[in-house]
């Protein structure tokens, strides 16, 4: 698949699961922390993708 692709796979989910995680542990919080998380969740989902493929 394209780089660019996964990318936007990766952001699409890792928003989406980040404003629901924020939704269900914090509702008081706004869409913008969500949105944070889902970034933050998105980043780590490549770092671990570059450790795993650094140990092989």
């Amino acid at each position: 698949m394209n780089a660019l692709i996964i990318f936007m796979v990766r952001l699409i989910i890792g928003l989406a699961f980040g404003i629901l995680l924020i939704r269900l542990f914090r509702p008081e919080w706004g869409i913008y922390h969500g949105v944070v998380t889902g970034i933050i969740l998105t980043a780590l989902a490549y770092a671990l993708n570059f450790f795993r493929k650094k140990q092989h």
